[in-house]
């Protein structure tokens, strides 16, 4: 996202100088080669990047000995990145399973300026003076909790496999689930659909319908989503702030029928692709008023409600997941199971996440369930071709 946005989140941007930035990333899906993208997409001035390795990693800064591998962009190891551009580099020999943990380094030699970056990752990077993108550990580093500049991990697929979307806000995204342990729910689905691999497309604070904490999510869906090599299934989990942060803007309040219209262009936009779609209805926010003041009104959660029942009947979509009936307390149903909260009311915790993953599942199919063996969507390359990984975790295969 920006790092000029008006209002930042949780962690702010940064730029590097003779620094080495090492961040730490999970792939999903097996693989003997890959491609690493770099991004300056938000940036205002050209991004220099003097040399980048990958390597897999071990623990904290420390790479896995005899790892290291040297990445080139066309060639050559300096790449200078213009304003509101991505590079692709050149294909990597390095072989991934399932799950692999990479160590990306990248050597800054000049002033970048704010970073393009992703404020909320739950996975510690580590900034170091000078080009040690090879060293084996950073004992000198400074610890940092965004991640920047990094557009995606691609893998070249030796099978077919299917790619799932889960395209969200902070839920999506992973807030309230315990940091470095992957414990997300798309994490949690991807291993409870083993046939696909998931991609993490949250982006904590997004909302719908308008700007600030990352670009509106109908405005972001065709180039985050619909773009991705391979894609055979979306599912959509947003909207909780659309309603919740009217209040700390100061904006008018959105309507039932604003969240209605917004996920129902998404779902036909990805209709026309040939990518299937799934609804997920909003969850409880009972009590959130401590972190999210104004919130939990009874207008809010008739809005809520409104949304919710559009979701478990309509047609736009080909299935729902009811994460609203898989997370609430039936003691009170406009708040989250004490069991699953985090604490803040809003975030589900580590249980939570798995619950969200077993709605997501075995969501009701009305057209292609999610956890079938169906077959993959032709991508890129055919079934068996690149697959690409956005996200916290960048999920690839």
């Amino acid at each position: 996202m920006s790092p000029y946005e008006s209002m930042p989140l949780i962690h702010p941007s940064r730029g590097f100088a003779d620094e080495t930035l090492r961040q730490i990333v999970r792939v999903r899906g097996s693989g003997e080669q890959l491609r690493i993208r770099l991004t300056n997409r938000f940036g205002r001035q050209p991004l220099t990047v003097g040399r980048t390795r990958v390597a897999a990693h071990r623990a904290g800064s420390t790479i896995v000995p005899g790892t290291d591998r040297a990445v080139t962009f066309a060639g050559a190891a300096h790449v200078v990145i213009p304003e509101g551009a991505e590079v692709v580099s050149d294909v990597v020999e390095f072989a991934t399973t399932d799950e692999t943990d990479l160590v990306l380094s990248t050597y800054h030699p000049v002033p970048t300026g704010l970073a393009t970056y992703h404020p909320f990752t739950l996975q510690t990077g580590y900034v170091a003076p000078g080009d040690v993108t090879a060293d084996p550990t950073l004992p000198a580093a400074v610890p940092v909790e965004p991640r920047f500049h990094l557009g995606g991990i691609d893998v070249l697929a030796a099978e077919p496999r299917r790619v799932v979307a889960v395209f969200g806000d902070s839920l999506t995204d992973g807030v309230g689930t315990t940091p470095g342990a992957h414990l997300r729910y798309p994490d949690l689905l991807g291993r409870r659909i083993g046939a696909a691999t998931v991609l993490n497309l949250g982006i904590a604070g997004n909302r719908l319908l308008a700007d600030v904490f990352g670009e509106r999510g109908v405005a972001r869906f065709d180039r985050d989503v619909l773009e991705l090599p391979g894609l055979d299934r979306v599912i959509v989990q947003i909207g909780l702030n659309d309603i919740g942060l009217a209040t700390m803007f100061d904006t008018p309040a959105v309507s039932a029928a604003d969240l209605i219209a917004g996920p129902t262009s998404i779902a036909r936009r990805a209709g026309a692709r040939g990518v299937g779609t799934i609804a997920t209805t909003v969850t409880p926010f009972g009590g959130a008023a401590g972190l999210a003041p104004g919130l939990d009104t009874p207008e809010n959660e008739e809005t809520r409600q409104r949304v919710n029942d559009w979701i478990r009947t309509t047609h736009e979509f080909d299935a729902y997941a009811d994460l609203d009936h898989a997370l609430r307390d039936p003691a009170a149903p406009t708040a989250l199971r004490p069991e699953y909260d985090s604490g803040d009311h809003i975030h589900p915790n580590d249980a939570g996440a798995e619950a969200m993953a077993a709605a997501t599942a075995e969501a009701p199919p009305r057209n292609r369930p999610l956890a079938g063996s169906g077959p993959a969507r032709r991508g890129v390359g055919g079934p068996a071709g690149w697959r690409a990984g956005r996200g916290p975790d960048v999920c690839s295969s």
